[in-house]
């Protein structure tokens, strides 16, 4: 079901930095994904600070991913004819998000992803296209840092600075490119579209984060460009605190077996994307991690290898680990690869 929700609604003024992105006859076509889901209670607020960045040619496509609650009916009561709503079945916030950019048109400028429980600060989508417009046909992927805040917004940190920066090696074992912040030009969206909605991927923003830095330039600005809700009904969430960050890597890594998501994501990767890679990055993925006797088993070189992937070395050694124990103790699952 699709719906065109109509004119009406008096909004905020648009930000300085937005204006500057110019005339309608000039201004960038962007177009804003996001994915809803029982999203009632904050919806409005963010769908607010989003449209007050919008372009003349900006438009938001909508994608409700089987919501019971009243999210459409928040949006739709916007009566705003720059918002598209889709409606679907339950797919999950990963492939919900990846079906999101199947059906942004080619033509499009910069492609911006956003949560349905943030609130955007002033300026973020200029700084996203003054990164990305300089690209031309160049892959770019856009993506910052964010501040925690509780459910009334009171501030709770933000994000720490990262010692090491986006690189094909980095996105093989991790996603440093949170969605809620990620904006792509015109030829990353191109490329992603080029392998549609794989089966085998779970993670929206880090299969994006792993196609762009293969293929383009990640840029990622350490300045806070929006308010990240933290709040009971978070899917993944970056909660701030250590007992918030154990009780959700015991989630995200042993519950959800973050392992296989892993390997599952290579593996769907180098079959969509392998005979565009380097010759240096296929070995990289064929030597370290790609057994196709068993997609779930990985190899010990990737166990083993003397470089650095991960932002701390702390977490470089966790995944180690974590790759170990799967290698010794596999875990047999009917993943699909592509």
């Amino acid at each position: 079901m699709e719906a065109d929700v109509s004119a009406g609604q008096d909004l905020p003024d648009a930000t300085p930095a937005t204006k500057s992105l110019g005339t309608a006859a000039n201004a960038p076509y962007v177009v804003v994904i996001m994915s809803t889901y029982q999203g009632e209670r904050y919806v409005r607020e963010q769908m607010l600070s989003v449209l007050s960045q919008l372009p003349a040619r900006g438009t938001v496509l909508v994608r409700d991913d089987g919501s019971t609650d009243r999210t459409v009916d928040e949006i739709v009561a916007l009566a705003d004819p720059r918002i598209t709503i889709t409606t679907g079945r339950n797919l999950g916030f990963g492939p919900s998000f990846l079906t999101l950019l199947t059906l942004v048109p080619k033509d499009v400028d910069m492609v911006m992803l956003a949560d349905q429980d943030d609130v955007w600060l002033p300026g973020k989508l200029q700084r996203a296209w003054e990164q990305l417009s300089p690209l031309d046909s160049k892959p770019g992927l856009y993506g910052s840092a964010q501040t925690f805040v509780d459910q009334d917004l009171h501030p709770l940190g933000r994000t720490p600075l990262l010692p090491r920066g986006p690189s094909f090696a980095n996105a093989l074992t991790e996603n440093i490119i949170v969605g809620c912040t990620a904006a792509l030009n015109r030829a990353a969206l191109q490329l992603l579209q080029r392998a549609g909605v794989p089966s085998a991927v779970r993670f929206h923003d880090w299969w994006i984060y792993l196609v762009v830095s293969a293929f383009g330039v990640v840029v990622y600005d350490e300045e806070p460009a929006l308010l990240y809700r933290q709040h009971g009904a978070n899917v993944i969430g970056r909660h701030p605190g250590r007992v918030k960050r154990l009780q959700r890597a015991w989630k995200v890594i042993v519950r959800d077996d973050w392992v296989g998501s892993l390997l599952s994501q290579i593996h769907a990767f180098f079959g969509h994307y392998g005979e565009l890679l380097s010759s240096h990055d296929r070995s990289l993925i064929t030597q370290h991690f790609a057994n196709y006797k068993n997609v779930a088993v990985p190899r010990w070189a990737g166990v083993f290898s003397l470089h650095r992937r991960h932002q701390s070395l702390i977490d470089d050694v966790v995944v180690r680990c974590l790759l170990a124990l799967r290698k010794i103790r596999p875990h047999h699952s009917s993943w699909s690869a592509l």
